[in-house]
């Protein structure tokens, strides 16, 4: 299985860029030529990109003009964009990064305080898990933004973070003997809270850094390693600054912490805030003790160690909030670009942040702002309801309606009313018409902007890479038609398949047969079938399909146990299929062995049950049967139930809406030779074939052709076809016993449905959605 990848836009810089550039106060850097895999204008991110994050960070793109900050005043929101694998979530983090903190250019590092993190890669590298006791996912969170929002700013000086360094040293300090993660953990995040440079010779370690600071027994044996943190807090406030300053340090980072721990515990009490008497000061000789105290706690674990990562929390929001850029309306924020939120790390994150916003604030809020991404689920119907679970409070908005004013307003008290949910809107078909028209040289099929859009449901990635595909084959002159607009080469691939690359972009290679082999499964039942005949292997430990399914859900291209299809992404689905297809996917498992396969699975299921799901498996049985190629097999099945006295007409249409959205068998044929029969124009060869073939069967034989021609994302039913439709569908209705009404409302909408690219509605309650040609499960 695929472990989750880095979904930063290729050539990011992983960090905020030279700091010690000669940016100044009134000097902006230049802005870089837009890369490859910049988010357009096109996209119509905008809004968010060149309007909301100025006026949250109160400094302009392209210049230095600061902004005032009227509208959010001191409470701030967590800017939250969420979308699907190759929205450009990540490509919007990069531009931000390159207005705000430029790795290149005459002047070079970050014009604001800076961070950027990807949450997945932190996830991978972090070393945490309950056989290690100083290390959590908060604590690398912190101590990754301590050390990135420290960097100097030209012209603002730089972030410190005494407080919460110095809880950080006590809680990853200790460590037992013999434990060699807890010592790597311990080594890596002192190195990084101390600052040490990077140099030729070895690097520092926890002991090189602060083991002078240990009281050596009198009898020379190893020093005791719960003394550990105290060693490291007493060397670290004891650090080489003016004697004064450092004991004012020393006094402030102790009574800061008895305050909290102070406050917390009057909060549990039932207390109001600030009812308690003002704690006496911590003697100098006890400071170091006081705040190593945070080790003995967060090593006990589960609340305990819970409670310790909200105080370390609200020191850094202290020391955000009382440092160096604390001059209110004049001074710019600091900028925190959070990827992939939705993994542990970003995850409590964000909830400890939440929580601390959404307490009752005695003085000044922090001034942080964070814009993150979080990973949403597929293009179903199960996104709003994913979204409203995560953030029941949010504020959620569209990307246009934030150019002016944002329109959040903190509204109650729970922790998730701080987030302002930005889902990623789809790519209009305009938006795709522009990309491929941007090489005048381009020659192509009007209709493939249409095409393109179906396919991927508005995809910006795949949109962008199809686009791209279809102007660099065009750029010489060569027609380019919709139908082969998933053959072609990625422009610079070396005869690499488009789809090839977009597939190893948003799912890996490393299970790639088994995807395109379980794609055309209906759910996990059906996906087991196809692994006990072809995939014995095991993926992640697990049975082949449950390795895959784990994978679909955790990267949201499912939605879990019960999904169906087995594979919810429609986008995802069409490429897969297309693979299969197309014979370079499932290690030369033959498609029309898979499809046979899988339509007697479902006739077994059928002939077990019955009402609605006994019709929903012969509807599958049926869909199968199509998709191998055997039409006129089901134009039999078909015309049978619809002469059967006892059938329903709703359920008639509900099976012809199902297995009409059949994909299409191997072969460029089939267009031309599916279209002609839906038409009407083969029906003499029909007739010479089977002379006592009848009016209804004929008719039933061009509404299937006609509608599984119109249901493929590459095919364009032109008014020519949606009128046949209805006349079909008109004259079968005079000819039901009991479902005149019901065929005759089909023959009415499904045309209009066809023409508009709606789905087909069955009854008055399904009215049509304005979505790419679905009509159904595909």
């Amino acid at each position: 299985m695929t472990a989750p990848r880095d979904p930063r836009a290729p050539g990011d810089p992983a960090g905020p860029g030279d700091p010690t550039g000669p940016a100044g106060p009134d000097r902006a850097p230049t802005p870089a030529s837009p890369s490859p895999e910049q988010i357009p204008e096109v996209y119509a991110r905008q809004p968010l990109l060149g309007r909301l994050v100025p006026r949250l960070v109160g400094l302009e793109r392209e210049h230095h003009r600061r902004r005032r900050h009227h509208e959010f005043a001191d409470d701030l929101p967590v800017v939250l964009l969420s979308g699907r694998h190759g929205t450009g979530k990540s490509a919007m983090l990069g531009d931000l990064q390159q207005a705000y903190a430029p790795a290149a250019g005459p002047w070079p590092g970050p014009r604001v305080p800076f961070a950027r993190i990807n949450c997945t890669a932190l996830w991978e590298r972090a070393r945490v898990g309950p056989e290690i006791s100083n290390n959590s996912h908060a604590v690398e969170m912190l101590v990754e933004l301590v050390t990135q929002l420290s960097r100097p700013v030209a012209g603002f000086g730089r972030l410190r973070f005494p407080r919460t360094t110095a809880g950080l040293l006590a809680v990853i300090s200790a460590r037992r003997p013999g434990n060699a993660d807890e010592r790597y953990v311990a080594d890596r995040h002192a190195r990084a809270l101390a600052g040490a440079p990077d140099g030729t010779g070895p690097p520092a370690t926890w002991d090189s850094l602060f083991r002078s600071a240990l009281t050596v027994p009198p009898d020379g044996s190893s020093p005791d390693p719960d003394e550990l943190p105290e060693a490291a807090v007493r060397s670290y406030l004891g650090r080489p600054y003016r004697r004064r300053s450092r004991r004012l340090a020393a006094r402030r980072i102790a009574a800061w912490y008895e305050n909290h721990r102070s406050a917390t515990d009057n909060r549990l009490r039932g207390m109001p805030p600030g009812a308690a008497a003002r704690p006496t000061r911590v003697p100098a000789a006890e400071r170091a003790r006081t705040v190593a105290r945070l080790c003995r706690e967060f090593h006990q674990g589960r609340g305990f160690r819970r409670g310790v990562e909200r105080m370390l929390m609200a020191a850094f929001l202290r020391d955000l909030r009382y440092g160096p850029l604390r001059r209110g309306n004049r001074a710019p924020r600091p900028l925190v670009l959070l990827d992939n939120v939705h993994a542990d790390p970003g995850r409590d994150f964000l909830e400890l942040l939440l929580e601390q916003r959404a307490a009752p604030a005695r003085g000044p809020r922090d001034p942080l702002v964070v814009i993150a991404t979080e990973l949403r689920g597929d293009d179903g119907a199960a996104t709003a309801d994913e979204d409203s679970v995560a953030h029941p409070a949010a504020t959620v908005r569209a990307l246009h309606e934030i150019g002016v004013d944002s329109g959040w307003r903190r509204t109650g008290t729970e922790p998730s009313a701080g987030v302002l949910l930005l889902p990623l809107p789809p790519l209009d078909t305009e938006h795709l018409e522009r990309m491929l028209r941007r090489d005048e040289r381009a020659t192509f099929d009007p209709y493939i902007a249409t095409a393109v859009h179906d396919v991927t449901r508005g995809h910006p990635m795949g949109a962008r890479r199809l686009c791209d595909a279809v102007v660099h084959k065009a750029r010489d002159g060569e027609w380019v038609t919709a139908e082969e607009l998933l053959d072609l080469d990625h422009p610079g691939g070396a005869g690499e398949s488009v789809i090839w690359r977009l597939l190893n972009t948003l799912v890996g290679s490393e299970n790639h047969d088994e995807l395109c082999l379980f794609s055309l499964a209906w759910d996990r039942e059906a996906a087991e079938q196809l692994a006990e005949r072809w995939v014995p292997r095991r993926i992640d430990g697990l049975a082949a399909a449950d390795g895959v399914a784990a994978q679909l859900e955790r990267e949201r291209w499912s939605r879990g146990t019960g999904s169906r299809p087995f594979i919810t992404d429609r986008f995802l689905r069409a490429l897969l299929v297309h693979q299969m297809r197309s014979g370079r996917g499932a290690g030369g498992v033959d498609w029309a062995g898979a499809h046979a396969l899988l339509a007697e699975h479902h006739l077994r299921r059928a002939g077990s049950r019955s009402g609605t799901a006994g019709r929903e498996e012969r509807a599958r049985f049926l869909w199968h049967r199509l998709a191998a190629g055997e039409a006129q097999e089901v134009v039999d099945v078909l015309h049978a139930g619809f002469l059967d006295p006892e059938g329903s007409a709703q359920d008639w249409l509900h099976t012809l809406r199902t297995v009409t959205h059949a994909p299409r068998p191997p072969g460029a044929l089939w267009f031309e030779q599916c279209q002609e029969v839906g038409k009407g124009r083969r029906d003499r060869l029909q007739l010479q074939a089977d002379p006592g073939v009848g009016l209804e069967k004929q008719a039933v034989n061009r509404l299937l052709h006609a509608l599984w021609y119109a249901a493929d994302e590459l095919a364009e039913a032109d008014r020519t076809l949606a009128d046949r439709i209805g006349q079909d569908l008109s004259f079968l209705s005079a000819q039901h016993l009991t479902g005149r009404a019901v065929l005759a409302q089909a023959a009415v909408r499904w045309p209009r449905a066809v023409r508009d690219g709606d789905d087909w509605p069955l009854d008055e309650a399904a009215a049509p959605a304005r979505t790419a040609r679905t009509g159904g499960t595909r």
